[in-house]
């Protein structure tokens, strides 16, 4: 029964970040500032959440809905390049959580999190995972200003981030809002 909850848990998480990638790309994919560097990139914030809720569960349904998106969205640089993408996408809000716990010495799971904490572990995971990316598109050639792109692919992750928290914030609102008036 574990096995089966672990493996809902990927493909749930692997079908929010696959359609959240969909969903920027509608939105967002004519206003490219590079390579798959957007100015808005709220897939981070969904990644940000999978990986604080689902752990390396959120993680991996996260590579493997990156792989997907990528092998479609980029079919000709490969199926290496497709799975090696996705990876960084997954490992890289899991390593910002890990160095979160480590470092900034936070609990392990996230009980009690101020707004100031969320704010530098976001700010954490959206430099980590611009970092990461931009290494990568730059080792493939994909990327010609690897500082230029590095700062707006952080910029973008982090202001998606906020936005996703934003967001995750009035929903979980609204719910205990629509559930104390029931009890009422």
């Amino acid at each position: 029964m574990k096995d089966i909850k672990k493996l809902l848990i990927i493909g749930v998480a692997a079908s929010l970040y696959y359609l959240s990638l969909w969903m920027n790309e509608l939105l967002w994919g004519e206003t490219e500032f590079s390579f798959d560097v957007h100015w808005v990139f709220f897939p981070s914030g969904i990644r940000f959440i999978l990986v604080l809720l689902a752990l390396e569960f959120g993680a991996m349904g996260i590579a493997v809905g990156g792989m997907l998106w990528n092998f479609q969205d980029h079919p000709d640089l490969g199926l290496e390049f497709a799975f090696i993408t996705g990876c960084v996408a997954g490992l890289s809000p899991w390593l910002a959580r890990m160095l979160s716990v480590k470092f900034l010495h936070l609990d392990h799971e996230f009980k009690v999190v101020s707004p100031q904490t969320l704010l530098k572990i976001s700010l954490l995971f959206a430099t980590l995972s611009a970092l990461l990316h931009q290494i990568w598109f730059y080792a493939q050639g994909l990327t010609e200003n690897f500082a230029f792109s590095l700062g707006v692919m952080a910029l973008s992750n982090w202001v998606g981030t906020l936005l996703v928290l934003m967001v995750f914030k009035l929903l979980i609102q609204g719910a205990a809002k629509s559930k104390s008036g029931l009890d009422s």
